[in-house]
């Protein structure tokens, strides 16, 4: 019998820009006052009085993102149990990224500062705020519009401000190198090759290497892209160049290439997350299955809160054919760190079915039964839950879980096989004979699926790589 759940007795107040924590001072002896433990962390820098902070903001151009959240997940991280947290303005951003990460029962984003993506005003608003654009002459105003619209991910835009300010300025390297990109989001890939060939000509830089390799990957050129991102290792073995170099690798399937790559980018940064992981994907897809699952687990280990470690070794644990070592002790951790995630409980779950432990069974039954209440659509573990409860014979309560499972996915086959069984045991034969011709019907199309699951798993990289580095200048 699982024990009740604990109501979190501790509250994380998080403030934003501008402001030190003195900000919360009412906030702190409100809810002081109603029996919790309430913590006001400061951004880095932030600890002075906000006097102090007006006559010198040093510290607020100083600070990053990374040092806040490494503050404040070293604040969170070591309580004895996830928080109540309530962040104000930016720190109704960190409040999300917390969330998103793990930490945390629960969070309130109060006028939170838009995250990526999130616009607060139309872009045409943005425009009207750059009145000397009027002067099409004016190098700062065209590099912030095209900056801004580069950020939004509104490629078009960026290109016609970012193209003005190159004109003006052609030697500056971040303006070039964001059209660059511009150009490369907005679809205008030979413009992009042909803009960051003149720029390598007027000088090698290893940015210019990576990115010349991620254009030509988007035109479908995977050899010179594998040389462009060599070449940027040599000129810069850094960790974000190693890891480029060795995903494109993997995603073409060049696994030993990879397997070298990625060992060497681990032996040069041995407490990276992402490198690590990639090490192991490789390996596991050459199919050295269990020194790939160590490696991923070790990479778990690094970040325990990242949850992609643990979905990577989730997709190993149900690719393998046999349990692999170390996987059930990670996803267990996964599962009761992020209990209200259902990946989570569904591949802990499989996990367990895998050892052969026949007396936990049934607690793989109720996590998956966890899982598809937190996701009412997850038709995977409804297929799992109805394949325990068939081995058990409680037909009916199959019969629902394999009907829950095709409903949530029409065009998963196996539902449809086991209903056929089902029907078969009950001696209903015309329902039986239908749900099998759906599932030689699925079944055909369902091999280009499994083919992409074996793809996704190469080049789980690519989930890795996350959002673009800033370049070194």
């Amino acid at each position: 019998m699982n024990s009740p759940a604990i109501a979190p007795d501790t509250i994380v107040l998080i403030h934003g820009f501008w402001v030190t924590p003195r900000s919360w001072e009412h906030w702190k002896s409100y809810y002081e006052g109603k029996g919790y433990t309430v913590l006001t962390p400061a951004y880095p820098g932030f600890e002075v009085e906000v006097e102090a902070l007006n006559a010198d903001p040093s510290p607020i151009e100083a600070v990053t993102v990374a040092q806040i959240m490494e503050r404040l997940e070293g604040v969170v991280g070591g309580l004895d149990a996830p928080p109540i947290l309530i962040g104000h303005s930016a720190g109704g951003v960190f409040t999300q990224i917390l969330l998103d990460r793990g930490y945390g029962a629960a969070g309130v984003a109060i006028n939170s500062a838009p995250t990526e993506g999130v616009k607060r005003i139309p872009l045409s608003q943005i425009r009207a705020t750059f009145p000397v654009l009027k002067n099409p002459a004016n190098f700062q105003a065209n590099d912030a519009l095209g900056q801004f619209c580069l950020s939004e991910r509104h490629y078009a835009d960026a290109v016609s401000s970012l193209q003005r300010a190159h004109q003006l300025k052609p030697d500056d390297f971040q303006a070039a190198y964001d059209l660059a990109q511009a150009y490369q989001g907005a679809g205008q890939y030979e413009k992009a090759k042909a803009l960051v060939q003149q720029q390598i000509a007027k000088g090698d830089r290893a940015d210019w290497h990576r990115l010349l390799g991620d254009v030509e990957e988007a035109l479908n050129n995977p050899l010179a892209a594998e040389r462009e991102y060599e070449r940027g290792v040599e000129l810069e073995p850094s960790e974000q160049n190693y890891f480029a170099w060795g995903g494109e690798l993997l995603q073409h399937r060049a696994v030993e290439a990879a397997i070298d790559v990625f060992a060497r980018g681990v032996s040069a940064f041995p407490h990276s997350e992402r490198m690590i992981a990639a090490l192991g994907a490789a390996l596991y897809a050459h199919g050295s299955y269990e020194q790939g699952a160590q490696r991923v687990c070790g990479a778990s280990d690094l970040k325990p809160t990242d949850p992609e470690p643990y979905l990577f070794l989730g997709k190993m644990e149900l690719a393998s054919p046999r349990p692999l070592p170390c996987v059930t002790e990670k996803l267990a951790r996964f599962a009761r760190t992020q209990p209200n995630n259902s990946w989570a409980n569904y591949y802990y779950a499989v996990a367990l079915l895998n050892s052969d432990e026949k007396a936990r069974r049934q607690e793989a039954e109720t996590l998956f039964q966890r899982a598809t209440q937190i996701d009412p659509k997850f038709a995977q573990a409804y297929l799992q839950l109805g394949i325990l409860q068939a081995e058990r014979d409680d037909r009916q309560s199959a019969k629902e879980s394999f009907e829950k499972a095709a409903a949530s996915d029409p065009n998963l086959p196996d539902p449809h096989f086991r209903l056929a069984q089902l029907y078969r045991r009950t001696g209903d034969q015309q329902r039986a004979s239908q749900e099998l011709q759906t599932f030689e019907r699925l079944k055909q199309s369902d091999a280009a699926a499994v083919e992409q699951r074996r793809r996704e798993i190469r080049q789980f990289v690519v989930v890795m790589k996350g959002a673009p580095a800033a370049v070194s200048q």
